[in-house]
């Protein structure tokens, strides 16, 4: 629920905050020549607060003693970006494909790379694969097959198994 901000020692008279729960992702140290990973994720409590006269986005993460300012144009301008991107991005996502294309991305994706995270199945991506990106949780790739499969995903599975 989205409240003003009454106490001058959190924000400014004109903004609001939100109490919401913030995904927190972290990485693997860097290292020279080496890319760095996803070591973990959790949802963690957080505050986001708004000034518009400030110009301001503030993103308080409880348990952690961190904030992070951002300037609201600039986000916006961002967010626009995210959303075309996003179109490209899902665009395969809503093409059709036939039963026998998806049974054979099915089939393929037995043999791809997960890794283990802090997610809701505990393992997502390790690199992008066909229409998925990098860092996409188990879960959401088996309801991409199952609603997208005339016959769903306990099919796909009995099928790989060689019992369909």
């Amino acid at each position: 629920m989205i409240r003003r901000n009454t106490d001058p020692m959190t924000g400014p008279p004109d903004g609001v905050a939100a109490d919401l729960q913030c995904a927190v992702t972290q990485f693997t140290p860097a290292e020279k020549g080496k890319e760095r990973a996803i070591s973990g994720q959790a949802v963690m409590p957080c505050t986001v607060y708004c000034s518009y006269n400030e110009g301001t986005l503030g993103v308080s993460i409880r348990g952690l003693d961190l904030q992070i300012d951002l300037n609201i144009e600039e986000t916006m301008e961002l967010m626009k970006a995210g959303a075309e991107a996003n179109k490209e991005l899902t665009a395969p996502m809503t093409e059709k494909y036939t039963d026998a294309d998806i049974a054979a991305k099915w089939h393929e994706l037995q043999s791809v790379d997960f890794v283990e995270a802090e997610s809701p199945s505990g393992l997502i991506l390790a690199e992008a694969w066909w229409i998925f990106p990098r860092g996409v949780d188990r879960d959401d790739l088996w309801a991409w097959f199952d609603k997208n499969h005339s016959y769903g995903l306990a099919y796909l599975q009995r099928v790989n198994e060689g019992e369909g």
